[in-house]
């Protein structure tokens, strides 16, 4: 689960630390953010709040993962057991997120290919009521930023995610049911999970030719993820869904 930032295993020297349950509120949220935001070079809350987003949506990845192998570790993902860990490595400002109890201990179930179990499309929707949308929502607060702005990051973050799912597979049939799942799932799940009025993860995928490889398209980030904001980025990212309007 390291592609996920999830880990076991306490950072060392953090320069802030707080548990899933307390960053849930707006005060600790504001902190972290204002911690955060100097450290890759701003003073904007809502660029530290877009790009902290990105990082947390590795939670949000490694449950759509463990839902898809039917691994039971996926009931550690709970605010109560869990931490997020601000450090830095080689000068960068790196976030994990630790699980206290049930990760190293408990192993993922027998037949590692099983089909996702029945309740999977519940467990997940109980998951981003319960442990997402309070933090999503203290995030949004403490930087004024808009929360389905916040949730796109994630969905962007995600899409990435299964996309990386797919590939894995050369078999194109298991590429389709990787991504029809995760459409499925995302398309599924009511707005008021998400505080909203509108699922913020229900909408259909837009895709650019590629940049800098002729014949190959690329997929239009959900969201600006405002790295524009940034006087050491000097620009948009190339997917941005700001230039290809």
């Amino acid at each position: 689960m390291e592609k996920f930032f999830v880990t076991s295993v306490s950072a060392e020297n953090p320069v802030l630390s707080f548990t899933l349950v307390e960053l849930s509120e707006p005060q600790n949220a504001e902190l972290l953010l204002r911690t955060y935001a100097p450290m890759i070079g701003t003073e904007d809350m809502r660029v530290a709040a877009a790009f902290f987003c990105s990082w947390y949506a590795g939670v949000c990845g490694a449950m759509h993962s463990m839902l898809a192998a039917a691994d039971r570790r996926a009931a550690a993902l709970r605010m109560t057991n869990m931490s997020v860990q601000l450090s830095r490595m080689d000068g960068m400002p790196l976030f994990s997120f630790r699980i206290y109890e049930g990760w190293s201990e408990t192993i993922p179930a027998e037949n590692s290919t099983a089909e996702p179990a029945e309740n999977a499309q519940a467990a997940l929707s109980i998951f981003y009521r319960d442990e997402v949308s309070p933090i999503i929502a203290a995030l949004s607060q403490a930087s004024q930023t808009p929360a389905a702005l916040l949730w796109k990051q994630i969905y962007t973050s995600l899409y990435g995610y299964m996309e990386d799912e797919a590939m894995e597979s050369v078999d194109e049939e298991i590429q389709s049911a990787v991504r029809e799942r995760f459409r499925r799932w995302a398309w599924d799940m009511e707005p008021e999970i998400f505080g909203l009025r509108r699922n913020p993860f229900r909408m259909m995928p837009k895709f650019m030719e590629h940049p800098t490889a002729p014949g190959q398209i690329m997929f239009v980030k959900a969201t600006c993820c405002l790295a524009y904001r940034l006087e050491a980025f000097r620009g948009y990212c190339c997917n941005c869904p700001i230039t290809q309007r």
